[in-house]
């Protein structure tokens, strides 16, 4: 009989966590609008900190003054970035002639190949599909999503600044401090790893005399946050216009081989060695927080799904009751007990 009730109540706490998780994960996607911002704030409060913390204690500054120089100095990192991405894509707006010549050039290589297996293509049809398309309509919603990214990232910097502000609490327990430490640590170091990334593949790129190199640099310093997939994605994107702008194929050899190389050493065994067992998830755990996190919030949750699944087994593992669930995540199923 107790062994029945036992087993009755396993099956209700199953159900119960899967409605809970079913219940979470509706709400934060109807809260989206609102969580998005809020996470990112939350991220860059956490990416901040070492900076601040370093003047409040090193150099005995307000805490007030810190985070305004903080926030001065990373807007001033941007003042750098943008002019540089803005002249990348400028450079590219005016050859733009010259890369719909040489894709002419190759949609009639590739009807010639197609020829030789005796099929047939209509060359002015494609022609005509490619003057079809809705280069107006795409630009014009480029532009809204634009709008809707500074407004949004407006709010995120409005949301950073109140708690940066935010008096931190005296009365935080061991176990809360060591979570946020660990915490603190993977998501700076990632960041650091990250844009270590996407600096030495735009300067590998620009180097080579690459159009777009800055704005390819900064897509892969975004995409590493992805693991897996997002490195492979980074070193294939440039890829076509690589192919379009060198006739010399050993400079399209050189654009997929060097950057891969750095994602090999940065991914493979950098961040390996410093993380060392912090993130610990297992492959299935990071694919599926993949195809979660992107079916909760979109392309931000992709970008997301890394980050906050290992800050949630951080966090996990330092209680009893869900340590299970940190075993989980990291793929340990088969934990053994020791005395």
């Amino acid at each position: 009989m107790n062994q029945n009730n036992l087993e009755n109540n396993r099956i209700i706490t199953i159900s119960l966590f899967i409605l809970a998780l079913v219940a979470v994960a509706f709400t934060l996607n109807f809260t989206k609008p609102i969580m998005i911002p809020f996470v990112l704030a939350l991220l860059i409060r956490i990416l901040i900190d070492p900076i601040i913390d370093f003047q409040t204690e090193k150099l005995r500054v307000h805490r007030i003054v810190a985070v305004f120089v903080s926030l001065i100095l990373i807007v001033f990192l941007f003042i750098i970035i943008v002019p540089f991405i803005v002249g990348s894509v400028a450079t590219f707006l005016q050859s733009a002639d010259d890369y719909n010549t040489k894709v002419l050039i190759l949609i009639d290589i590739l009807i010639s190949k197609l020829a030789d297996f005796d099929i047939v293509v209509d060359r002015d049809i494609i022609l005509n599909t490619l003057s079809d398309l809705p280069f107006l309509d795409w630009a014009s919603t480029i532009l809204s999503n634009s709008a809707n990214f500074v407004s949004k990232l407006f709010l995120v910097v409005i949301l950073t600044l109140f708690l940066l502000l935010g008096k931190k609490s005296q009365n935080i327990s061991a176990e809360w401090n060591e979570i946020i430490s660990h915490v603190k640590i993977y998501t700076f170091t990632k960041f650091i790893t990250s844009a270590t990334t996407g600096i030495l593949a735009g300067l590998v790129y620009w180097i080579l005399g690459m159009e777009l190199a800055f704005i390819f640099g900064s897509l892969t310093f975004i995409l590493n946050f992805i693991p897996y997939f997002g490195s492979v994605i980074a070193v294939l994107i440039p890829v076509p216009i690589a192919y379009l702008q060198f006739e010399d194929p050993t400079y399209l050899i050189l654009i997929i081989l060097l950057p891969t190389i750095v994602h090999l050493i940065i991914g493979n065994i950098l961040e390996p060695k410093i993380f060392g067992a912090v993130l610990g998830l297992h492959p299935i755990t990071i694919i599926l927080s993949l195809i979660v996190w992107g079916m909760i919030w979109g392309f931000i949750g992709i970008l997301l799904a890394a980050p906050i699944t290992a800050i949630i087994k951080i966090s996990f593992e330092k209680f009893e009751t869900t340590l299970p669930l940190s075993r989980l995540l990291a793929g340990n199923l088969h934990h053994s007990k020791t005395n």
